[in-house]
């Protein structure tokens, strides 16, 4: 998820399950029989909940392998990214480099945000360990972005890629919100932003696909529906005045206080999740919503994309065979995943380190709440 950057602050990471540190590495063999994943997630504040799902889901992943593969023993250690309520800068860094530092880590799970993301990749790329993220979602993590100057080399200081995730991106959610649009009976839309790099990036993406499928566009009155990109402190302003359509954002807007902000809205709001809602997950993905329930209770959509974090690192391990101990080898198994059936369905990884999972979930808003999901795809 895209959201805007916290203040820097903090000291060292929380960690809420104690592992070993040891001398600075900079890849290669993980030491000893006992390999150490490190999660980093908001564990307090605004995103606990969603935080805590991800920890909940790598724990079930770790756990339904029973902490092994093959000979190897494999164990984690869930850290805290937050201070005053927000990801933090410095905690981010800090938890990266615990992972970086420890001899025996093979890999990192994070972040949910792509702010933090852009925090704790370099220090993971420098140090040649993969990073597997669960939520952060923005484009320029993996490739050039269409507008604004930031690129992934930047993050990137050892020249070699080592960064893969999940979550379908800012790019697909758009494209899917397009589709949504005409499925819904639009026959000409428009877009609005809040001028963020990030609103400008899922407006481009949505106006390229309303084209393609055949949309007509326009301005005010002309439309039949809107779509806004942008985070939720500028919506108020960018909505202003528009004519009484519905209007589809995306998964900015998705947290309870962003949608009583738009109360105004309230009977033809509409908003995308990159992440599945649990009903939309398929059979495997019902397993593991029954297993989830049983030990944690209320399955935060989020949390799936923690367990299949997990699970592709301990998968990338084992295909690794005797080099499951070996950064490069996890790096190069993860990089080319292909066809991995998993709880969110089968999906590859791309040559930037995308997941081919081109599915995410649509709301229609009531009360303040994102109601009846239904699952949108964006065409290939």
């Amino acid at each position: 998820m895209n959201r805007r950057l916290a203040a820097i602050a903090g000291a060292a990471a929380l960690a809420l399950v104690a592992g070993g540190c040891g001398g600075s590495t900079g890849g290669g063999k993980a030491g000893g029989e006992t390999l150490t994943v490190y999660v980093s997630a908001p564990l307090q504040g605004e995103r606990e909940a969603a935080g805590r799902a991800i920890v909940d889901g790598a724990r079930l992943a770790l756990a339904d392998a029973r902490g092994r593969i093959g000979d190897l023993k494999v164990r984690a250690v869930y850290l805290d990214d937050t201070r005053d309520g927000r990801w933090s800068l410095a905690r981010t860094a800090a938890n990266a480099r615990s992972a970086a530092e420890d001899v025996t880590a093979i890999g990192y799970i994070g972040d949910l945000d792509s702010g933090a993301t852009r925090a704790s990749l370099p220090i993971t790329n420098q140090a040649e360990m993969v990073q597997i993220s669960p939520g952060s979602t923005a484009v320029d993590l993996t490739r050039l972005p269409p507008v604004g100057d930031a690129s992934p080399e930047r993050l990137q200081p050892s020249g070699r890629q080592t960064f893969a995730r999940v979550v379908p991106d800012d790019d697909v959610e758009a494209r899917a919100a397009a589709v949504w649009a005409k499925q819904m009976g639009a026959k000409r839309v428009g877009s609005v932003t809040d001028g963020s790099v990030f609103g400008q990036t899922l407006a481009r993406a949505f106006d390229q696909e309303t084209a393609r499928i055949g949309l007509g566009t326009g301005e005010g009155g002309g439309v039949d529906l809107v779509y806004y990109g942008g985070g939720p402190d500028g919506f108020s302003k960018a909505t202003r005045g528009l004519p009484p359509r519905p209007i589809i954002g995306s998964d900015a807007l998705i947290d309870p206080a962003s949608l009583r902000r738009a109360t105004a809205f309230a009977d033809r709001l509409y908003v995308t999740s990159p992440f599945l809602d649990p009903s939309l997950l398929p059979a495997a993905g019902q397993r593991f919503v029954r297993a989830y329930r049983r030990q944690f209770g209320t399955v935060n959509p989020v949390a799936a994309y923690g367990y299949e974090s997990m699970a592709l690192l301990l998968d990338a391990i084992r295909r690794a065979g005797p080099n499951g101990d070996d950064r490069h080898a996890v790096i190069d198994e993860v990089l080319s995943t292909h066809d991995l059936h998993s709880i969110l369905g089968s999906y590859s990884i791309d040559g930037n380190g995308d997941t081919t999972l081109d599915a995410v979930s649509g709301y229609r808003v009531s009360d303040g709440l994102p109601v009846f999901p239904v699952e949108l795809k964006a065409p290939r």
